[in-house]
């Protein structure tokens, strides 16, 4: 009897934990979605305009 209710809780850890974890990927996976909302391109062009703005060769904008 004892050992019934061992595998039991046991079981239910495991399904919970994976339960757990499948909501945490999921939200992860919509957060990546929602702000990465550049490609591979577009963050090549944003590198390149910061090593400028590092270098001194623009400025940033700023809104008065």
């Amino acid at each position: 009897m004892n050992s019934v209710s061992e595998i039991i809780t046991s079981a239910f850890g495991i399904i919970l934990l994976a339960a757990v974890g499948y909501e945490l990927k999921q939200r992860r996976r919509r957060l990546r979605e929602l702000y990465n909302v550049l490609d591979a391109e577009d963050k090549h062009v944003v590198a390149d305009l910061d090593e400028m703005v590092k270098h001194g060769l623009i400025t940033p904008y700023i809104a008065h």
